[in-house]
């Protein structure tokens, strides 16, 4: 593009997309990398990852997910589309990830289905992995604790789930608010701002990543940058990216503050900007669709690579070898220790509605 080519620059240095080799120069990242990877090797049960928009929480739990290999982990992610997800909703595409073509409309059917699949992932010598970005939009009702309930799902004494839920403050309050839900987490990490000397680095790095000279952005505007985003990496990448084209029209060779304060006012983050503690997720936010790791079908030494392919509200199957029962059925004890119960109605009734359907598969759990 010819602004870029003004600046002598290759290519695009502030874009959003996740670059992995600089995330993991970005200490706060390495670090919450390093512990999330910890908890899911160690097999615990609910991981959370909390922070600001833009703090890079995406780009963490997709970098999560690479490193899981394919011949210890079944893993998969999922985006929430928006704030009316159920239960139901995460339950089914799941179950879709896990390679059910068919998920049971009946909730006690559903959870069976899951229950069964993910037995077969252990039977496998693996351990299923489930990812869950933007889960702020769970925060409301039940539904974390309706979607946390499949982490009681056992097998031979052992948990069949690893769940990792990633989202912005009203994640974290809804948990802190659950005294039940809160005693569940096992691994918690704050992805934390970037302080002025880790902020000036990422953007240098940025910049010469994309073949530009350091001289093209002012010390003044640099520290502008990092104090109108709050130091997030996001944040940090689209200011700089409107403040670059804001020196280019002004036909200036470098970035400027002034650049900067223009490109701020017209993002209109000054209404919203907020300390990290109290700020949530920018109204507007685009969301995503469902992530899971294509498999072709069939049994055990079929190809499962976890790769990620991004698709609006696409969903992939994966494929498991049956594993012997061992003359035992778990699936009712474990049922019925994580408080799943039949609905009679369920399965002679009449048809329902859209709205009786989402009803019925919402999972009733008993409390701890």
């Amino acid at each position: 593009m010819e602004h870029l080519q003004h600046f002598g620059l290759r290519r695009d240095p502030f874009c959003n997309e996740p670059i992995p080799d600089q995330f993991l120069e970005l200490a706060p990242h390495r670090d919450a990398l390093l512990r999330l990877a910890r908890g899911v090797h160690q097999r615990r049960g609910l991981c959370v990852l909390t922070g600001q928009a833009g703090s890079g929480k995406t780009t963490a739990v997709r970098q999560l997910l690479e490193t899981l290999e394919e011949e210890l982990f079944e893993a998969s992610m999922m985006v929430v589309l928006n704030a009316s997800a159920d239960a139901a909703w995460i339950m089914t595409r799941f179950a879709r990830q896990l390679g059910i073509e068919e998920p049971a409309r009946e909730r006690e059917a559903l959870v069976a289905q899951i229950y069964e699949h993910l037995a077969i992932v252990r039977e496998d010598s693996r351990h299923a992995v489930l990812i869950i970005d933007d889960a702020e939009a769970l925060a409301g009702g039940r539904v974390l604790a309706d979607v946390c309930g499949l982490l009681k799902l056992e097998y031979e004494d052992r948990r069949l789930l690893t769940l990792v839920l990633a989202g912005g403050p009203p994640l974290e309050a809804a948990l802190a608010a659950d005294p039940g839900l809160a005693a569940r987490v096992e691994v918690k990490v704050a992805l934390r701002a970037l302080d002025r000397p880790a902020a000036r680095d990422y953007l240098m790095r940025r910049i010469k990543g994309a073949g530009g000279a350091a001289s093209i952005v002012q010390e003044d505007a640099m520290d502008a940058i990092h104090r109108l985003a709050e130091g997030l990496p996001g944040r940090m990448n689209t200011l700089a990216d409107n403040a670059l084209f804001e020196a280019f029209l002004a036909s200036r060779t470098q970035m400027t503050r002034v650049d900067v304060d223009r490109a701020h006012r017209d993002l209109c983050w000054s209404g919203s900007t907020r300390p990290p503690a109290a700020a949530g997720r920018p109204e507007g936010e685009p969301l995503a669709a469902a992530l899971a790791p294509p498999s072709p079908k069939g049994r055990a030494g079929a190809g499962r690579g976890v790769r990620l392919e991004e698709a609006l509200d696409s969903e992939f199957d994966a494929a498991f070898a049956i594993g012997p029962s061992n003359g035992r059925d778990p699936l009712g004890d474990s049922m019925a220790e994580a408080g799943f119960t039949s609905i009679g109605e369920d399965a002679d009734g009449p048809p329902k509605d859209d709205d009786e359907e989402v009803q019925d598969l919402l999972v009733e759990l008993i409390e701890d």
